[in-house]
């Protein structure tokens, strides 16, 4: 393996990216420091000068693919929900836009696999959860569709947890019937909701 990355990136830096080019060509089991040290050109030391170990790197990581994915959430769609149609439109919308970007993030899969298996970074993917389902909780409630927030913050969480485990899904089957499973799932995230 060989350095990709152009020189005047900082070494930090060079080092995230070594470990995504990793992640994604040979997945979690490949990733360790003297891999990554490698593939980025670098010292061993420069690589403990920023991480502990490879997991400080997968939890870098692993936030950074969170927050993408909580931004794509964030994002102003202008859609008015009145009818359980435009609740699934919505969630719909949501799941496109949370694998879209998973699927972008180089290494996204390994990621995901890392935010569940590795007991260390559990609280990333915890966390993070936690605040889009208050994010996906106040859009709902904005929308006046329910008075209950501590409700809607559940079922939001819930609604995100099955996402996530269908996003999986597709990659552990290579995305076979991906618009079916994403419209599956936006059914389910419906009767989840259950606001109509």
């Amino acid at each position: 393996m060989t350095d990709k990355t152009p020189p005047n990136v900082p070494t930090r830096e060079r080092l995230l990216l070594a470990a995504q080019d990793i992640l994604a060509e040979s997945g979690l089991e490949a990733l360790n420091s003297n891999a990554i040290v490698e593939r980025a050109g670098v010292t061993p030391p420069s690589f403990y000068h920023y991480f502990r170990n490879k997991h400080a790197v997968l939890r870098e990581l692993g936030a950074r693919m969170m927050l993408a994915q909580s931004e794509a959430l964030r994002a102003d769609t202008g859609l008015r929900i009145t009818t359980q149609a435009d609740l699934h439109a919505a969630s719909l919308r949501m799941l496109r836009e949370s694998f879209k970007v998973t699927r972008a993030f180089r290494g996204g899969y390994a990621l995901l696999v890392s935010l569940r298996a590795i007991p260390e970074l559990r609280d990333v993917r915890l966390e993070s959860h936690a605040d889009m389902s208050v994010l996906v909780a106040e859009y709902l409630k904005g929308q006046g569709l329910s008075d209950d927030f501590d409700e809607l913050v559940v079922r939001s969480r819930l609604a995100l947890e099955l996402a996530y485990a269908a996003i999986e899904m597709l990659f552990e089957t290579d995305f076979a019937n991906q618009d079916a499973v994403l419209s599956y799932t936006a059914d389910g995230l419906v009767k989840v909701y259950g606001l109509f």
